[in-house]
């Protein structure tokens, strides 16, 4: 992985820091303090990815920042000439990482930051081949893109299908900016307009008829860490605007207060949805869609990285109890599969794979499996007894399961389209995946 580190060294020598800026400028940016009160300032402006401080610095001592510094989330690194047990101890106790002595610094501070930046590595690699399982180099190479950018209290947006893995990009980007910090999650889908402000803003107790306590929202929880808003396509205008407010200005008012709450966080936005066209449409704001939206990134179908499907599967048997195996001619079929579903879609399949009486999973088999394109229910004729015998309930269920299913699988996933096509509105159409588990 590239070097683009944001560093800051805090030194009251003039020379040590010209010589530590030497050291450090080919790992990224480099900036400087010479005192406590320089350090604390750009410690509360900004965001360092390492943070290297010297004990004694005239007016003060380096041991008094490291809280600071590590409560920013910023991996600390102490250079000093000074070595006492006491002070060492309590350094590491604070939560520094290293402890360097100031000779032969141009040998030994390189290979600490390379120690960083290897761990940075470590845990991409552990994400591209045990969480998201991927050998698409377009998009390894994508996301070690993102990876390398400081995302701390920035703003991310992430787009894709339904079941391409956005959460678990989100919970990556998390622990890469913010392992000390709260990763606070909420899907909008899932939560009504009249309640969502409570859920995000929070509420006083009585603010409004079944507040019978103070509850802290979303906002103030991820104080710190990082707030994933998912399925943010689903969000009201008038909640936008009221969230774009208390995003430009770091602050907010719980629904019932007249206090004002302060709240610092890295912001991931989620949708499967094209936002482009509903800022067409007016249903979602221009100035929220270019806040939300500092760094993008758009993860592919898994019809677009067929090899994957192998890998996918094989990784799914390394954590199955059960063993089964895929004939050529079978695999070759789901590689032909449109996965309307992506992911998420191919995992039900492995499921049902490994319950397989036989363990031997041959063409036949898939042929069951695959959905084929017929008339949404294959015996209309016989709604009456359906209905009689399961109930309306049931029939309707399967009514939108199935419209759901096969316009899903028309449109290739694009849920905009879906949901313009089957004339429901995008909550009705969320709770049809909910229902019917299309969406886990």
């Amino acid at each position: 992985m590239n070097a683009n580190l944001s560093i800051l060294i805090i030194e009251d020598d003039k020379y040590t820091r010209l010589n530590l800026r030497d050291i450090l400028k080919p790992f990224g940016i480099v900036e400087e303090a010479h005192d406590i009160e320089m350090a604390r300032l750009k410690l509360s402006e900004r965001f360092f990815d390492i943070v290297i401080t010297d004990i004694e610095l005239g007016n003060g001592s380096g041991v008094e920042l490291i809280p600071q510094i590590v409560k920013k989330g910023s991996y600390c690194i102490i250079v000093s000439s000074y070595e006492n047990d006491d002070i060492i101890e309590v350094v590491y106790t604070l939560g520094a990482k290293h402890y360097l002595s100031k000779f032969r610094l141009k040998e030994q501070l390189p290979i600490y930051i390379n120690k960083y930046l290897q761990g940075k590595s470590s845990q991409f690699e552990r994400f591209i081949n045990e969480d998201f399982i991927t050998q698409d180099q377009e998009t390894i190479q994508d996301l070690k893109k993102l990876c390398e950018a400081n995302l701390k209290n920035q703003t991310l947006f992430i787009s894709g299908p339904t079941g391409t893995g956005k959460s678990l990009l989100g919970k990556l980007i998390h622990e890469m900016t913010h392992p000390e910090g709260n990763l606070v999650h909420i899907n909008c889908s899932e939560v009504s307009e009249s309640l969502l402000e409570s859920e995000l803003f929070g509420h006083e107790k009585g603010a409004f008829t079944g507040a019978d306590q103070k509850k802290d929202g979303k906002l103030k929880l991820a104080n710190g860490g990082t707030l994933f808003l998912d399925e943010v396509a689903t969000m009201t205008i008038s909640m936008q605007q009221k969230l774009l407010k208390a995003l430009d200005e770091k602050t907010f008012y719980p629904v019932g207060s007249r206090t004002p709450v302060t709240s610092h966080f890295t912001l991931i936005t989620a949708t499967c949805e094209d936002l482009t066209e509903k800022m067409k449409k007016k249903e979602f704001r221009e100035d929220f869609y270019y806040r939300i939206c500092g760094f993008q990134f758009h993860l592919k179908a898994l019809n677009q990285r067929p090899l994957d499907i192998e890998l996918l599967i094989k990784n799914f048997q390394k954590k199955s109890h059960r063993r089964f195996m895929i004939k050529s001619d079978a695999l070759n079929q789901l590689k032909d599969h449109t996965w309307p579903g992506n992911v998420r879609e191919l995992l039900k399949f492995c499921e049902q794979f490994s319950q397989n009486q036989t363990g031997i999973i041959d063409s036949g088999f898939i042929k069951k499996m695959l959905p084929t394109k017929k008339v949404l229910l294959n015996h209309t004729h016989d709604w009456e007894s359906h209905v009689f015998e399961h109930g309306l309930r049931s029939y309707i269920n399967h009514i939108e399961r199935k419209s759901v299913e096969e316009s899903l699988k028309r449109n290739k996933g694009k849920i905009t389209t879906c949901i313009k096509e089957l004339k429901i509105s995008s909550s009705a159409f969320y709770r049809i995946l909910q229902e019917n588990q299309l969406i886990l």
